[in-house]
């Protein structure tokens, strides 16, 4: 049966909406030339890539909490000079960087295409802290050359731009100096900031020599740091009154008064203010911190048994030091391959006038068969490296860093134990928002 009233009212309904649209229609078209005018004033921005601006426009720019941007112009240490030819420094444009920045702190982390997209957590003075990558082992992979500089086997994607919480992803192939045709090893390392200051790292790779030592890496962690341009380490670090040196490098335990500096002077020379038992116990405790005690920050790095370090594995080691036990030796180790390149090179040592920013340290962080100890770096090491199922322990795990700065020790320490007492709740991102 047929409901004319009804049908009568959806015929008068369908009237009005054509005359609406219709309407509608003529009013646009008066505001519009054509479609295309239209399209063209309405672009889908929000599907473009924003373009890389320059430090100078960085510096102008605010956040409401942190964010990460895109530069075009970056130079480590605040070096001001020019960055070409390609090579020796990086290839395409080597001034490309990704800078995090925060509302309420001052220093910057950065990820700098000179500086092979290691990143740098970075004073405004341009002292800045390296904390390394996954280098093949006996030192046959690396990334401080110009073959790791190289955009396709270092290269970084922003997954999240802030303003809450950043989220990136540096990507890259551990490569033989002299040969980039065989990497030896993927890193994926993923960083995650929030607007107290902190960044998370969370690092693990793969490799691509499965059947071969130099495919693998022990050493996820090194305490490097990084002097400005045209600065000696005596501008950057306090002096010590007594002894007229510098405190420059410093491991201690989260968990008791345990402290281990390093010191250097002008003379390089070196000096510690504890032995190798002490250094050997902050190895093994549960929680440790690797700190560059710059003037104006205490710049760390934290790590434990909760974030993939076993202390039962885990051995820190001296550089410095000629007498510590297992370390190179290298006393007052400062060089100029890195952070802004000129050789194809992995060792180029600082000389006074250098023009470029340099790099400075170290104290490594080693994984170890269960019961061995690093005693002979030239010895030890390269036997340890060969232990197949040690490699494959550090290829099949996942390794958590909190980073960050505070103006004194106990901070480091609260926020350090803070965030290892989570567990295993602490490799969770959203678990560092909250520390200060």
């Amino acid at each position: 049966m047929t409901n004319t009233g009804y049908g009568i009212e959806m015929k008068g309904l369908r009237m009005l909406k054509y005359a609406v649209l219709t309407t509608v229609a003529l009013l646009f078209s008066a505001g519009c030339k054509n479609r295309e005018s239209f399209f063209n004033t309405n672009k889908l921005t929000y599907l473009e890539k924003r373009a890389p601006i320059t430090m100078a426009k960085l510096a102008k720019q605010t956040t409401s909490g942190i964010s990460v941007i895109e530069v075009n112009d970056y130079a480590p240490g605040l070096y001001t000079d020019a960055m070409t030819p390609s090579p020796p420094h990086a290839d395409i444009n080597p001034g490309k960087a990704f800078v995090v920045f925060w509302k309420k702190y001052p220093h910057r982390f950065v990820f700098s295409h000179e500086a092979s997209y290691c990143p740098l957590l970075e004073l405004p003075s341009g002292a800045a802290m390296c904390n390394q990558f996954f280098e093949g082992n006996l030192g046959e992979a690396e990334l401080f050359n110009n073959m790791g500089r190289k955009e396709k086997n270092s290269f970084v994607d922003i997954l999240e731009s802030g303003h809450q919480r950043v989220w990136i992803r540096w990507t890259y192939f551990a490569v033989n100096m002299n040969d980039d045709s065989k990497p030896r090893l993927r890193g994926t390392e993923d960083y995650f900031g929030y607007p107290n200051g902190l960044m998370l790292r969370r690092a693990t790779y793969q490799s691509l020599m499965p059947d071969n030592v130099v495919g693998y890496a022990t050493d996820p962690v090194e305490l490097f740091g990084v002097l400005p341009a045209g600065l000696e380490f005596k501008d950057v670090f306090q002096p010590d009154v007594k002894y007229k040196d510098y405190l420059t490098l410093t491991a201690m335990d989260l968990y008791s008064d345990i402290r281990y500096d390093i010191y250097w002077d002008e003379n390089k020379n070196v000096r510690r203010n504890a032995n190798d038992a002490a250094l050997e116990a902050i190895s093994k405790s549960k929680g440790c911190a690797l700190v560059l005690p710059f003037r104006d920050g205490l710049l760390f790095a934290v790590f434990g048994n909760a974030s993939g370090f076993p202390s039962e594995k885990n051995q820190l080691i001296d550089h410095c030091t000629p007498q510590a036990r297992g370390g190179c030796g290298w006393g007052v180790g400062l060089w100029d391959h890195w952070p802004i390149g000129w050789l194809n090179s992995q060792t180029s040592f600082w000389k006074p006038g250098s023009p470029y920013a340099y790099s400075f340290g170290s104290i490594g962080q080693f994984f170890v068969p269960d019961g061995k100890r690093i005693s002979s770096f030239a010895n030890d090491y390269p036997e340890y490296c060969k232990d197949m199922q040690l490699n494959k322990w550090t290829e099949n795990r996942i390794f958590y860093v909190l980073l960050g700065t505070a103006d004194d020790w106990n901070e480091i320490r609260s926020i350090g134990k803070k965030w290892l007492d989570k567990g295993s709740a602490c490799t969770s991102p959203d678990k560092i928002k909250h520390l200060r």
